[in-house]
């Protein structure tokens, strides 16, 4: 069990339940049962943010950026491609390669859907002409 607060009145630990998403919304009195004294209680939210700084070399003068290959879908996209490890940027290596790599996707995407509405078309042809449908 997570302690997040002592009941007021038993002072027994209690976990705040946000199961309904209620809690969150902070300057808020929200409403409690304690699960030993069974008294309701309200607690209000305190949201804190914290910082960590780090350096970040390829962000000032004379800096590099430490380049890594990206995964991601579709794969095409990200032909070209690199993020920096340190500051999160994505950069464009090679655009001529993504250009390629994407029209190829592109041309594929639009042959599937073409094969698809062929698929449909022959199936709500037949359905119009009183086939049987077979199931598989």
């Amino acid at each position: 069990m997570n302690d997040d607060v002592k009941c007021p009145y038993c002072g027994k630990p209690q976990e705040i339940c946000h199961d309904d998403g209620q809690g969150y919304e902070e300057g808020t009195p929200h409403q409690q049962e304690c699960s030993d004294c069974d008294k309701t209680f309200i607690f209000t939210t305190c949201i804190s943010m914290s910082y960590y700084p780090a350096k970040a070399d390829c962000l000032n003068e004379g800096g590099n950026h430490d380049l890594r290959e990206i995964c991601g879908s579709p794969r095409e996209y990200f032909v070209g491609r690199k993020r920096c490890f340190i500051c999160d940027e994505e950069i464009m290596v090679d655009p001529e390669a993504n250009k390629k790599a994407m029209a190829e996707y592109t041309k594929e995407m639009d042959r599937q859907c073409r094969e698809t509405v062929k698929t449909v078309e022959k199936f709500v042809g037949g359905l119009q002409q009183g086939e049987k449908v077979s199931e598989g």
